[in-house]
């Protein structure tokens, strides 16, 4: 059996928790990197498609169409032992644990892989790394943006792409098992238990200021990871915490410094964390950093994150 399933959704919102899946698409990988199966459905959601100016998938075109309920055995099937990619994964994830618990089923995949935190590692010289950048990149003809079946046979493409750079670099993708991930109560949205727990650890030191050239850690200080790293952040994110230093998902007037082994690149954070002039860290450097980290200020109580930090949690 092939290790690696392609899966792609299109749905009416953002939020796994209230929105649908309005259609989904899998297609298998053999070890050559060429397609040995495809899988692709259109869903009744039961509800209002939403924005169908950038799906196309109107009522009327939904309606008679099956229910999730009546395609999770076969898209089981499909997905049943292999490792799931999709582009950005906890978005598709989310949404197909969300409808499988709506079922009164278990989840269809058991571990995915997110080529968009992949490519970050790679170092690819795009400006971004949406679908259709990547696309171009890797010479993959994208015929329909936003159709499930179509994003998941050009992913295939740029996932094959992906990998043998990734051999040429010595770089493997990093595997999320579902087992190791919870669910937002509130959005639905899954994240690593390591990571939510990170993030949403107490700030017991008061804010550190931003790291100076040359300078060290202090307790206090905000740490965002950039997706030019050469490692997983999740493989020290509770160093991170135990050090005393804070996490968070996104730039803000908190943050003391990015971790980031491409400086030069010109896309997401690494591009926002240089326009805000933030030092920017190689991953061994800070891992090594964090060894000798001085003590900070405490507060007078355990202060709980705030809403603007709480992207997730």
């Amino acid at each position: 059996m092939s290790g690696w399933v392609v899966v792609d959704v299109e749905t009416s919102g953002m939020t796994p928790a209230v929105d649908r899946v309005l259609s989904v698409a899998a297609v298998v990988m053999g070890d050559d990197g060429e397609v040995v199966e495809e899988f692709a459905t259109l869903l009744n959601p039961g509800v209002d498609p939403g924005p169908v100016h950038v799906h196309g998938l109107t009522p009327a075109l939904l309606a008679g169409k099956p229910r999730f309920s009546d395609v999770a055995a076969e898209l089981g099937r499909v997905l049943d032992g292999r490792t799931v990619v999709a582009h950005n994964a906890a978005f598709d994830a989310s949404f197909l644990a969300a409808e499988a618990r709506r079922a009164g089923l278990a989840p269809p995949l058991e571990r995915f892989v997110c080529t968009l935190d992949f490519a970050g590692r790679l170092h690819l010289s795009t400006a971004d790394l949406k679908l259709s950048t990547l696309a171009a990149h890797f010479g993959v003809h994208q015929r329909a943006a936003h159709d499930a079946h179509d994003d998941a046979l050009v992913l295939a493409g740029v996932f094959a792409g992906l990998l043998e750079v990734a051999a040429a670099k010595d770089v493997r993708p990093s595997v999320r098992e579902l087992d190791a991930m919870v669910a937002h109560p509130e959005t639905g949205y899954l994240v690593s238990t390591v990571w939510a727990e990170a993030l949403a650890a107490p700030r017991l030191w008061r804010p550190a200021g931003r790291l100076k050239r040359g300078g060290g850690l202090v307790q206090g200080m905000e740490v965002v990871f950039t997706q030019d790293v050469d490692r997983d952040p999740e493989e020290i994110v509770s160093l991170v915490v135990d050090a005393g230093l804070y996490v968070a998902d996104r730039i803000s007037s908190r943050t003391s410094l990015a971790v980031c082994d491409a400086p030069g690149a010109v896309r997401g954070r690494t591009a926002f964390a240089r326009k805000k002039g933030l030092e920017l860290v190689p991953y061994a450097r800070f891992e090594e950093m964090l060894t000798d980290v001085a003590p900070g200020r405490p507060v007078a109580g355990a202060q709980a994150v705030d809403s603007a930090q709480e992207a997730l949690f």
